[in-house]
């Protein structure tokens, strides 16, 4: 595991051992289904949090819901909607991979309730993990860091890909969070995937 600006960064290896494919997999979806993952100056591949939630989405649509691997990357990117796999708060196999990051991962609906939450979202914002689903990530965001406008923020992430930084009261201090939120699916209500870092 690499940093990059402060992002945590993946090797093939690690990601390979994370989603449970091979490395020879990985690169071939890469270049059908235009994955782009960065480079270092080697040229050796590293992947962000969320080129493993996406592998690790079209792994489970393929496996479970029995998608060809183009709806399945279609669908992880939102760019078409499959009922099969809205599925979002149920217990599935990225949940296990995500606990092991120390990126917060969340599943959002489309009001902005928690469906599905990793270890680490459950440490950082002082909740068990059994009491984060039905819980409005916005209120849980504005206990930590003050009024805010989180709640129109995850509104637009619906719609398209949104970025903002938080300084948040954690259990480990006061430090600056990054949070970037994609909606997932056409339909209303959409799911929004939120990954969060410090920095």
């Amino acid at each position: 595991m690499a940093r990059v600006d402060d992002q945590v960064l993946f090797s093939i290896g690690e990601v390979a051992a994370i989603v449970g494919l091979s490395r020879h997999t990985i690169r071939s979806w890469e270049q059908r289904h235009h994955l782009q993952p960065r480079r270092t100056a080697s040229g050796q591949r590293r992947y962000t949090a969320a080129d493993v939630a996406l592998l690790l989405h079209v792994k489970q649509a393929v496996a479970r819901h029995h998608l060809s691997l183009r709806v399945a990357f279609g669908a992880a990117r939102g760019e078409l909607s499959v009922p099969a796999i809205q599925e979002a708060g149920s217990p599935s196999m990225w949940r296990s991979a995500a606990d092991l990051l120390s990126e917060m991962m969340l599943i959002l609906d489309g009001d902005g309730f928690v469906r599905a939450a990793n270890l680490s979202a459950s440490t950082v914002l002082g909740v068990a993990p059994e009491r984060l689903p039905g819980r409005h990530l916005a209120d849980l965001l504005e206990r930590s860091s003050g009024r805010t406008h989180v709640r129109s923020l995850l509104w637009q992430a619906r719609e398209r890909p949104i970025r903002f930084a938080l300084d948040m009261v954690t259990i480990s201090g006061q430090r600056r969070w990054t949070f970037d939120c994609r909606p997932i699916g056409d339909d209303d209500p959409t799911h929004v995937v939120v990954i969060a870092q410090p920095g």
